[in-house]
């Protein structure tokens, strides 16, 4: 009988031990966390790697190519950031990061400011576990002053406090002068809208920290923001209209070029304007959508 229940007791020891080991599997991941933004105007999709593996997707996208509306398979286009939410997890420490444009299926036939497989960034970055980093590419093809590149910054969020949503900018127009943003907002109910400035002087190739906007969740959610050349009435760019909510953090992206931007080496010039759609007889409705670049601002959520 004593050996009977020692066999018994031996046997909840063990299932016990199992049961723990089972509990440690769950338990979160670590890792550092990547978020990538293409805004190089006139740049192809492109394709991020990394330590030496492609983290980012390749998908169909429509394309105007040699006259003809066509599609491709190919990496993030412009504009585009991978993951769309939150950010994807890699091993942290040493991390070797490599931004090259994508090679399309089927090949491009139109003249690119950038061949297939063309290195924008290789780049070793410190990372820690628990961190957030965005890897933003910008940057003109050919230029000296403003070459092809991509900003690895930190992402440092601000503890939340009750009533406020943050954001940042990043100014990316390669050509552009400093910048202030000016958010406008209307109160439920108001007769006029209110104004601040939650960002002042900032130059090409800056991300800002975050910053706090007041949000009340039930009158103030809508903001319109706009980019002025710093000191100025001027605007640069159109504007952007999105709805903040509390405790989150947003990426304003002030995007795309000033003036028009010859092409060293090649007949392109890419342009700060909209492609015309008429009349059809003019050959630049025709042109690929990547000479075309509208200055303006843009954002996406960090979290």
């Amino acid at each position: 009988m004593k050996k009977i229940l020692y066999i018994a007791i031996s046997l909840l020891v063990i299932t016990g031990c199992k049961k723990n080991q089972i509990a440690q599997i769950s338990n979160k991941a670590t890792g550092a966390q990547l978020k990538f933004f293409h805004a190089a105007p006139g740049t192809p999709a492109i394709d991020a790697f990394v330590n030496g593996i492609q983290i980012t997707p390749s998908a169909t996208a429509p394309v105007t190519d040699n006259g003809l509306a066509t599609s491709v398979y190919t990496g993030y286009t412009y504009l585009s950031v991978f993951p769309g939410s939150n950010y994807a997890v890699v091993k942290s420490g040493s991390t070797i990061i490599k931004i090259v444009t994508s090679t399309p299926v089927p090949a491009l036939v139109s003249p690119q400011t950038s061949g297939p497989g063309t290195t924008i960034t290789s780049a070793t970055q410190a990372t820690v576990d628990g961190g957030a980093y965005s890897i933003l590419t910008t940057g003109l093809p050919g230029s000296a002053t403003t070459p092809l590149t991509s900003i690895i910054v930190q992402d440092v969020f601000p503890a939340a406090t009750a009533g406020n949503a943050y954001i940042r900018l990043a100014h990316l127009i390669p050509n552009g002068g400093a910048v202030d943003i000016i958010g406008t907002y209307t109160v439920t109910g108001a007769a006029s809208s209110t104004a601040v400035t939650p960002i002042t002087n900032i130059t090409y190739g800056t991300v800002t920290p975050f910053v706090a906007v007041s949000v009340n969740s039930l009158s103030t959610t809508s903001y319109v923001f706009q980019a002025y050349l710093t000191g100025t009435t001027t605007k640069l760019g159109a504007t952007t209209t999105f709805s903040l909510t509390p405790g989150r953090y947003y990426t304003l992206i002030l995007k795309g070029l000033a003036a028009d931007y010859p092409v060293p080496g090649t007949s392109i010039t890419l342009k700060a304007t909209a492609r015309p759609t008429l009349p059809v007889t003019d050959p630049t409705t025709k042109y690929p959508e990547i000479y075309f670049n509208v200055p303006g601002l843009t954002f996406y959520t960090n979290k």
